[in-house]
């Protein structure tokens, strides 16, 4: 009986450390019109591909402000070329970070155009995120 109060104690220790320390959810374009499970003040990192030498970027088209909350600007690291290089012309990866900060349903949306111009060919990323 001793042994088994032990393990029921260690098991719902790890959980409770792993809850604790778990690192930041990553989304990828993968993940488009997922719905996912998180808890309030988990972080969120959507990395999405993009070229903004084209002119198309990754913006915050909207998000759910009475949960979520954004952690700084959106972020762009280009894709390293053989050598360690950067070359004109290549595309990378945009990054953007969210908190949760309720508890309840949210969304972000995020969209890839031409800032100057609104087209039927923009790209929609949207994820829902049930809060707990």
């Amino acid at each position: 009986m001793e042994i088994k109060r032990l393990i029921v104690s260690f098991v719902l220790a790890l959980v409770m450390v792993n809850c604790v320390f778990s690192g930041p959810i990553h989304l990828t374009e993968a993940d488009n019109g997922r719905t996912n499970s998180v808890n309030a003040g988990s972080e969120i990192k959507i990395v999405l591909e993009g070229n903004p030498t084209t002119g198309y970027s990754w913006d915050v088209a909207s998000f759910s402000t009475n949960c979520l909350q954004q952690i700084g600007a959106m972020a762009y690291l280009q894709s390293e070329q053989p050598g360690g290089k950067h070359r004109v012309g290549v595309g990378g990866k945009f990054m953007f970070r969210f908190k949760a900060v309720g508890s309840g349903q949210g969304q972000i949306q995020l969209i890839y155009r031409r800032p100057w111009e609104t087209t039927s060919s923009d790209k929609i990323y949207s994820v829902i995120f049930e809060i707990k």
